[in-house]
């Protein structure tokens, strides 16, 4: 079996989508359809007449879909059992026990014949109390002296029934003549053994005590109306015979009659009424008169020194005696239950079985959509669905009296389509995470690497239109270091020293590295997955980086003496609209974003040249940060490639309220720049300049370009014209 799964699970994994779904459909359906008839498909023929496998017993599927909707409604709170329907009163009922406490006390045998003067006496006294009629679950076949008083009982009484059973050729040795006639007929044969015949005819009637099938088990669910016996007469059982004769209404149709019926239990064992034996014919501690008046007694027999069918073939199954330590239950008290479902037309029947079979292969092929879920949402579906049908069927054979074959479904169907659904998906899946984590893992941090392969994040060539924030590094002095080490394994050192203080900070903040471009960094947040923080977390990467990334490399000189070369790094960072995704060829791409905004971002990094700066930001990406930052604002700048000019920020740093009394001198030299008050200007900037110690980049780059008479149409705007 386990092998059989792992080629099924294996066969829609290679061959992933509809061709998958459609095969496990029909393997479901299949194991379904077989599941409810396969006793019909492997049982063998009598001749050319096929076995009505409904005949020989309930398999254990069957058996549970039968008892737990008894059980369920039996062990329901108080508060939910109105909705089940309380099961039908049994008080038209008593059970008299033959049992071991009455053997004693009445001197009879525990494990023969009781003598027949007992039950003239108890006849005699149930007439006498008024009982509306009696059953013996006993077969009187032998002659005994007490007969002609027992006899006349029994006609006294009026309406007493007795029990009558079958005997096979298989279950004791035959007569030559019984022998030679059971071959004639068959290779099983049957014989009825009747009460005696003085018996018989002062009994209002007799029938069979006999339980057809018995389950594996040995439980009794079935209701058997009797034999039926093409060409002769049918030998009923004694409670169909004591039904009719009280007015049941029951078929006599011979199809009619012995259509399939099974027992609608009341309850556990000891859920009818019953009473010792001897309690009905001591004064002593007996029942009182008036007891049996107007009851239906059922007389049989119950032994306190073991159950079950290893020890008293005359107990049997009920739906209760697998579960909580139930006892098994005295065949009587099974006769009393036939006997009331009889009387008051209240058995269960079976959903008729071409729907039940087809309704279950259907089920089958619709459970396949599990498929389509992830594996927690499938395994919480199939439960749910589970639960449904459970309590779909038990309400439908509470109150509509109809049982089917809902355990194949529940513990076959539904269970199966789980673990098919759970294991080609985390198959897939797990195969599908392992590319995307191999592909992103030297990009991204490890929780956005594991959380791009929960997604559905497909390798193809292609991308979509995001909002994120771009940020691009450069490293200042790279040039100067380069020609001044000279040794490119040195040099490739210094790199990766340098890109991995970089990268650190850049995955710190769940960004993502989308390319090194020489000794250049891009990076972005926002793609591939949407982040809602994503401008904030590429500021704060921006500003750790830059502190991080500062370092003098030393540099040995052919004297021996140490040159230091003083590196930093200079950062753009723009908020806009990118196209994301695999971009490059159909044979070969990367992931990378590109846009006006990707441009922008690179020239904002280029501008610190002219600015002096560290960290210049877009005023997009300035909006986005909620004063969370230290910002100098610049002013309005065109740089190369942009038919407008836009606001760019200085980022300060990460504690807005650290801001230094020069930062509101320069922001009234940049308004005075604004209006061509060149003069108020100077002086501003100046003041700035020697408040930072005589340095101060952006001071000096207005200083620089301040001219000596406003130009026509004077707007303020800065136009960088290099990269």
């Amino acid at each position: 079996m386990r092998r059989f799964l792992e080629y099924i699970i294996a066969f829609a994994s290679r061959y992933s989508g509809w061709v998958a779904k459609v095969v496990i459909s029909f393997l479901l359906a299949s194991i379904g359809w077989f599941a409810v008839q396969w006793r019909e498909v492997i049982w063998p023929r009598f001749g050319e007449d096929a076995v009505d496998w409904q005949e020989m017993g309930m398999d254990p599927l069957q058996r549970l879909s039968f008892d737990l909707p008894f059980l369920t409604r039996h062990s329901l709170p108080s508060w939910l059992r109105p909705a089940a329907g309380a099961p039908r009163p049994t008080d038209e009922v008593v059970i008299l026990y033959m049992d071991d406490e009455s053997a004693q006390r009445l001197d009879q045998s525990p494990g023969g014949p009781w003598s027949r003067a007992m039950h003239t006496k108890l006849l005699n006294w149930l007439a006498k109390d008024g009982a509306r009629a009696a059953m013996f679950d006993v077969v009187f076949d032998k002659e005994m002296p007490e007969d002609i008083a027992f006899a006349e009982a029994l006609a006294t009484h009026g309406n007493t029934f007795l029990g009558a059973t079958i005997r096979t050729n298989s279950e004791a040795p035959l007569s030559p003549e019984e022998a030679v006639r059971f071959q004639q007929v068959g290779i099983q044969s049957e014989k009825r053994v009747k009460p005696v015949a003085a018996l018989a005819k002062a009994a209002r009637g007799s029938g069979l005590l006999t339980f057809r099938p018995v389950d594996g088990d040995y439980g009794v669910r079935r209701l058997f109306p009797g034999k039926f016996r093409e060409g002769s007469d049918s030998w009923p059982t004694v409670t169909w015979q004591l039904a009719q004769s009280l007015g049941a209404g029951l078929p006599e149709e011979e199809t009619a009659r012995f259509a399939h019926r099974w027992v609608n239990y009341y309850g556990p064992s000891r859920r009818i009424q019953s009473v010792s034996y001897y309690r009905a014919l001591v004064a002593d501690g007996g029942v009182p008169p008036g007891f049996f008046k107007d009851k239906i007694v059922f007389i049989g027999g119950r032994s306190d020194l073991g159950t079950g069918p290893k020890k008293l073939l005359d107990e049997f199954s009920t739906p209760w005696s697998h579960f909580r330590g139930r006892t098994y239950t005295p065949g009587v008290e099974i006769h009393a239950t036939i006997f009331l479902n009889l009387l008051h037309h209240d058995w269960l029947e079976r959903v008729p079985l071409r729907i039940e079979k087809w309704g279950i292969v259907l089920f089958g092929l619709v459970l396949a959509g599990l498929r389509w879920l992830c594996p927690a949402r499938a395994v919480l579906v199939a439960l749910l669905v589970a639960l449904a049908v459970f309590c779909g069927s038990c309400f439908l054979q509470w109150h509509s009296r109809l049982w089917w074959n809902w355990a194949v479904p529940v513990f076959v169907q539904i269970p199966l389509a789980a673990v098919l659904a759970v294991a080609s998906r985390y198959y897939l899946e797990e195969r599908r995470k392992r590319k995307l984590r191999a592909a992103f893992g030297y990009y991204l941090s490890p929780e956005l690497a594991s959380e791009i392969a929960e997604r559905n994040f497909a390798l193809v060539p292609g991308g979509e239109k995001v909002e994120a924030t771009m940020i691009f590094t450069d490293l200042e002095g790279y040039t100067t270091l380069s020609e001044k080490l000279g040794d490119s394994s040195r040099l490739g050192s210094v790199l990766t020293d340098y890109f991995t203080r970089t990268t650190d900070e850049i995955l710190a903040q769940k960004g993502t590295v989308i390319k090194f471009i020489g000794d250049a960094v891009f990076a972005a947040w926002g793609a591939p997955l949407p982040q809602p923080d994503h401008a904030i977390r590429a500021v704060h990467a921006a500003w750790r980086l830059s502190q991080v990334s500062e370092m003098d490399v030393p540099i040995i000189q052919s004297d021996g003496s140490i040159e230091t070369v003083h590196v930093r790094t200079r950062i753009g960072v723009h908020t806009g609209e990118a196209l994301a995704g695999n971009l490059g060829s159909a044979r070969r791409f990367d992931y990378t974003l590109i846009g006006d905004a990707v441009n922008f971002a690179a020239r904002l990094e280029g501008a610190n040249k002219y600015t002096g700066t560290t960290i210049l930001i877009s005023d997009d990406t300035a909006q986005q940060l909620g004063g969370a930052f230290l910002l100098r604002p610049l002013g309005v700048f065109k740089v190369k490639g942009k038919a407008k000019g836009v606001i760019i920020h200085e980022l300060l740093g990460e504690d807005p309220t650290s801001a230094p009394p020069w930062l509101a001198i320069f922001a009234t030299g940049l308004a005075a720049w604004n209006a061509g008050d060149f003069h108020a200007a100077r002086a501003a900037f100046e003041q700035v300049k020697a408040a930072r110690r005589g340095e101060d980049g952006p001071s000096q780059f207005y200083l620089d370009r301040l001219p000596i008479t406003i130009p026509a149409e004077w707007t303020g705007q800065v136009t960088l014209e290099g990269k």
